[in-house]
């Protein structure tokens, strides 16, 4: 098996979820993260590292006009930091976006069964836990 067609793959996704609404892969992250952790507003410090980046990309991310739609940045009033989480236009956005990736999913493993799809996706699941472990 060539390796490489991961990439490729992965690739034709970032274009696919481009396509289908109009994301770049930051503004992805973004959207599935508040989305999977039912839009809690978090520190810009904690949302950078649960994100796996530094402060001054998630920053300079925040600031994209297109990205600035989908969120509310607000001052914490006990000290200087800001609190990040998903506008209404960002909730409808992650919805959107899911829908466009289950539609992503399906069109990836049309040819195997449900059982077979759910063991790849979990052996997929595992191999990129093990990765970004192995990073830190």
């Amino acid at each position: 098996m060539d390796v490489l067609f991961f990439s490729t793959i992965a690739d034709q996704i970032k274009k696919e979820i481009n396509h289908k609404c109009g994301l770049n892969i930051s503004q992805t992250r973004i959207l599935l993260f508040f989305d999977q952790n039912d839009n809690r507003a978090l520190t810009m410090g904690k949302l950078a590292g649960a994100l796996n980046i530094s402060l001054s990309t998630l920053s300079r991310q925040l600031q994209q006009k297109k990205t600035k739609s989908f969120i509310k940045i607000i001052r914490s009033e006990k000290d200087s930091s800001k609190i990040v989480k998903l506008s209404s236009e960002g909730l409808n956005k992650a919805s959107e976006l899911k829908k466009a990736l289950n539609q992503i999913e399906r069109s990836l493993f049309v040819y195997l069964d449900q059982d077979a799809s759910a063991l790849f996706i979990k052996q997929l699941e595992k191999i990129a836990h093990s990765s970004t472990s192995e990073r830190m």
